[in-house]
């Protein structure tokens, strides 16, 4: 580990599972309070149990902007700052664009990019309480290079590319660091099951495999979420003195 996260107060969206699970466990077992933030009580309810004392849930739809308020109002009311946050919620459609459906649309678009500038602007100002922060956006290799049958999802993390390219401009200098992680394909999480269909994926995978997207972004050997989750640790407790503006991490394989 290169820091610690001692005394730290960690919000993490998507904490329930894989990528952002991992990285809140991770900040508790090196000192800090986490609080998970994710729409299915149930996931929520067990990642909070698996944590320990040092985790709180609070159930949250980051895509309403009111669910949002209302769980950083309880997170200012218990702790009065904030001194991390991560952005890992993620939620995919595979569609061609005249199949799409406005919910489709709208559940990618409101998770993968309302959610953040959501959790963004609520999380500023108790940033800024704390002398300054960390805030770890969570991206996609999609933006890298094209995968067919999922333009919506490709279209919402090239939006939040752009959004957290504007915040790391306009936050540095108060002290906040605002990192966008460029993440390949990871194994271990329940990404796939829980957005795709078993229907969606027969139908996806002979053309994704024409295409050769998969084996391009080395998703025959996937990243772990632990390995991730390392690897967002050291950039969450790098030098005070040392800001990074984008990170990728992918698969050796």
């Amino acid at each position: 580990m290169s820091g610690t996260a001692q005394g730290k107060i960690a919000v993490v969206s998507g904490g329930s599972t894989g990528v952002g699970k991992a990285a809140a466990k991770q900040l508790a077992e090196a000192g800090a309070q986490v609080v998970l933030l994710a729409r299915r009580v149930d996931r929520l309810e067990a990642a909070v149990a698996e944590i320990g004392d040092s985790a709180l849930g609070i159930p949250t739809d980051v895509g309403d902007g009111e669910s949002v308020r209302a769980a950083f109002a309880e997170i200012e009311k218990r702790y009065g700052k904030l001194d991390i946050l991560v952005n890992s919620a993620g939620v995919a459609r595979i569609r061609a664009i005249e199949e799409s459906t406005d919910e489709d649309i709208r559940v990618c678009v409101d998770t993968n990019l309302v959610g953040p500038i959501y959790t963004v602007r609520s999380a500023v100002p108790l940033l800024r309480a704390a002398g300054g922060g960390d805030i770890l956006n969570i991206s996609s290799e999609i933006t890298l290079d094209h995968m067919p049958l999922m333009s919506v999802y490709a279209a919402s993390k090239h939006g939040l590319n752009g959004f957290t390219n504007a915040m790391h401009k306009d936050l540095r200098r108060e002290g906040i660091r605002v990192t966008l992680v460029v993440l390949g394909a990871v194994g271990d999480t329940s990404f796939f099951q829980d957005n795709f269909t078993v229907e969606d994926r027969e139908r996806a995978r002979p053309v994704w495999d024409a295409d050769g997207y998969l084996n391009r972004v080395g998703a025959a050997k996937p990243l772990t979420s632990a390995a991730v989750s390392q690897i967002l640790f050291e950039l969450l407790t790098r030098s005070a003195d040392v800001s990074q503006d984008v990170v990728y991490i992918r698969s050796a394989g």
